[in-house]
């Protein structure tokens, strides 16, 4: 009779810590399988095409791993740490990794061999961003490390002018006096909230506040914002991506159809902007920076499967005192699942 009651507590103690287990598991949350390729482009020619000025030109491309449930089905994964690289450490959350190499290219108004003061020094800036995304079921968090170069190893000078020579546009003649060649080193935290403002069969709308902290030689700011949305079935991401400015919204998690129109407004204080103030030892530009800035930006995506195809117009404020306008440009992102 004691053995049988030992058999009987051995087998209700197993099913119990097993259904245990299985509840801890217990999730709204469900890993996204895809991986996806991303293709990002940004230019002042997608909003004017008569312009070419500033931040003229930005270009990237990126690999984004399938998602991974490292509280649960993923526990054993030598990648499990990077779930404690978040602030809801104890949030059950769906894990990205993101590997990006991107170019972007900045331009004086003047395209004389050589501006005159107070104009935007050229400048070429190239780096490799390592990022992480944790999911949970209404924040995002981003985080990425880059690190590249300024100055003529960037390539800008001679990308710029291949373009322009295939476009058939205006050739820039100051380049000899772009930014001298500097390590980069920046560290980017972003978060993002989505608060559901209503929702029914065919038309939702939400509200997704950000918020975008940067420290390192080429960009430290904080910024916040928010965009909003209205269209069909919301609860495939986030929002969209852009190269260096606004909040990323990372990629589509499931395979239902979506499409929205969005607008937003973010406002940032620049506390070092090294195509504004030039090289971090050495000559300075002499520009006065602006530290209060502020971008609005609208568009339309449309996703299915996991593909997602964008446009964003985004009118950008003064950044220096003697910039004598504003500065528009427009974004095209491209992402496939597969």
């Amino acid at each position: 009779m004691k053995k049988i009651k030992t058999t009987i507590f051995l087998i209700f103690f197993s099913v119990s810590f097993g259904f245990a287990n299985d509840t801890e598991c217990e999730s709204a949350l469900f890993a996204y399988k895809r991986q996806s390729i991303n293709l990002l482009s940004e230019n002042d020619a997608y909003a004017n095409q008569f312009v070419d000025r500033y931040y003229t030109a930005g270009t990237s491309i990126g690999y984004t791993s399938k998602e991974y449930d490292f509280g649960c089905e993923d526990k054993d994964s030598i990648m499990a740490w990077s779930q404690y690289i978040s602030l809801g450490i104890t949030k059950a959350k769906m894990t990205r990794f993101n590997i990006a190499i991107t170019q972007s290219i900045y331009t004086p108004y003047s395209r004389e061999i050589n501006p005159p003061s107070g104009d935007l020094p050229y400048a070429g800036y190239l780096y490799l961003n390592l990022g992480v995304s944790h999911r949970s079921e209404s924040m995002l968090e981003n985080i990425f490390f880059s690190m590249g170069m300024v100055g003529p190893s960037t390539f800008a000078h001679e990308t710029q002018k291949f373009v322009h020579y295939l476009t058939n546009n205006p050739i820039f003649y100051g380049w000899h006096n772009q930014l001298k060649n500097e390590f980069i080193l920046n560290l980017n935290y972003q978060l993002i909230k989505k608060f559901y403002l209503w929702d029914s069969r065919y038309i939702s709308s939400d509200f997704l506040p950000g918020l975008d902290i940067a420290l390192g030689n080429a960009d430290t700011h904080l910024q916040i914002g928010g965009r909003l949305r209205i269209g069909y079935n919301l609860d495939s991401d986030f929002g969209i991506n852009k190269v260096n400015t606004s909040f990323n919204g990372a990629q589509a998690y499931n395979d239902r159809f979506s499409f929205y129109l969005f607008g937003g407004l973010s406002g940032r204080y620049q506390a070092r902007n090294i195509f504004i103030q030039g090289n971090t030892f050495g000559h300075s530009t002499g520009l006065d920076m602006i530290y209060f800035t502020y971008d609005a930006e609208f568009g339309a995506a449309i996703l299915y499967r996991g593909i997602r195809f964008a446009y964003t117009y985004t009118h950008a404020s003064k950044k220096f005192k003697t910039q004598p306008l504003p500065h528009n440009f427009g974004s095209i992102e491209l992402n496939i699942a597969f």
